[in-house]
């Protein structure tokens, strides 16, 4: 088996796949203003919610996924998740009220676990002195759906309507679905899981370093989704009421974010070989903490659009990091299943951010956005800094 061919395949299928989910990010307040939401506060409360419930159930299905793909290997179950997904993606299309929008993102983020199930994939066929390489590889492939995903669901919803983008996606969720199937091996683990899933989410809380990767993944995520909800909104606002192609700006700007992030995660690799780990988080924490105060302080759509750049820029640096470091702190038979608990948990940094960011919007205004996001990479900050030392065991003992 060519371990490399496998990675990619299990990377473009992310890639697919991410677009299909996240896509809609660049419309979905724009769209329930067509639906009849026109308090741009309500919406932005709504968009939170459509976005916060999809990650909210994948926290719940996560664990499940990733033992059933245990049970019957990675490819049956990731070609059955997309299947679904595929489903639950046409009927979006469909909609006409804001809550039936919000049912069907809520199935299709519980039966929505491809993510962990292509991570404990990734680490299935990559050799252990490359896993750094290929976790990087799958940190990318995942950005590269965030990138991808609003820009073409944005300029897609700005030539032909908002319905038309869940078409499209629903589509690339079927050949996503169909590339599973027949384009990756049937990987199984040598040995089942055991236990329940309740047993491994204390199991691995009570390993401190897999507990300090999972609290930095939940802020990272809490901060990074939470600009979700308001960003079309606060750009159109930047633009004028009355500004054209709102959604393919948004999805210009993410495109943007989301590119220089997958580059630092495909090269992060090469730094963490000449610099220690810890040290590279505290740095990329804290210049994201920086670079959202000038985010706000921008007096135009494009000087906010280059530092989101930046922003992705350190951020790729993070994930791909602390999942090299949760690989080192498990044993060998524990590593299939450690994605499902790690993702479930981290997960809800992506459910708390866009609610809370959306409330906040609307009781405080857009600037406390950028402000207590800031708040929370300075956060990540310290806790790293005074942490440390777990990070640095870690290693040693791998090493």
């Amino acid at each position: 088996m060519n371990w490399k061919k496998v990675l990619f395949t299990i990377a473009a299928i992310q890639v697919g796949t991410g677009v299909t989910i996240i896509g809609v990010l660049s419309f979905i307040p724009l769209f329930l203003v067509e639906m009849g939401v026109n308090d741009s506060g309500e919406a932005a409360f709504w968009a939170g919610l459509i976005s916060g419930v999809t990650p909210m159930m994948v926290s719940f299905s996560a664990p499940y996924w990733t033992r059933k793909a245990e049970h019957y290997g990675g490819r049956r179950i990731l070609a059955l998740i997309l299947a679904l997904i595929t489903l639950v993606t046409f009927g979006c299309a469909l909609t006409t009220q804001p809550w039936q929008l919000f049912i069907l993102r809520m199935i299709q983020g519980l039966i929505g676990g491809f993510v962990p199930v292509c991570a404990a994939m990734t680490v299935a066929v990559t050799p252990k002195e490359k896993m750094t390489y290929g976790l990087g590889v799958f940190q990318a492939a995942n950005v590269m759906g965030i990138m991808f995903g609003p820009v073409v669901g944005g300029v897609t919803a700005d030539l032909f309507g908002y319905r038309m983008p869940f078409i499209l996606f629903g589509t690339l969720a079927l050949l996503s679905c169909l590339g599973a199937l027949f384009l990756i091996p049937d990987i199984k683990s040598s040995k089942k899981p055991e236990g329940s899933v309740w047993k491994d989410i204390i199991y691995f809380l009570s390993n401190p370093t897999v507990r300090l990767m999972i609290f930095l993944q939940f802020l990272c995520n809490f901060a990074m989704t939470g600009i979700g909800p308001i960003l079309p909104l606060y750009i159109r606002g930047m633009m004028g009421g009355d500004a054209k192609a709102v959604a393919t700006i948004v999805g210009i700007i993410i495109f943007l974010a989301g590119g220089s992030s997958a580059m630092a995660s495909l090269r992060v690799d090469r730094l963490t070989a000449r610099h220690p780990m810890h040290k590279i988080l505290i740095s990329a924490s804290a210049t994201c903490g920086v670079l959202f105060i000038l985010q706000y302080m921008m007096p135009n759509v494009w000087g906010l659009g280059f530092f989101r750049a930046m922003t992705g820029l350190f951020m790729g640096l993070i994930m791909p990091i602390s999942n090299t470091i949760i690989t080192l702190s498990v044993p060998d038979d524990k590593k299939g299943t450690v994605f499902g608990t790690t993702t479930s948990l981290a997960l809800w940094g992506n459910v708390a951010g866009p609610v809370f960011s959306g409330a906040l919007a609307m009781k405080c205004g857009y600037a406390s956005v950028f402000w207590s996001t800031a708040c929370i990479f300075f956060l990540v900050t310290l806790l790293i800094r005074s942490q440390h030392h777990k990070i640095v065991a870690a290693q040693e003992k791998n090493a």
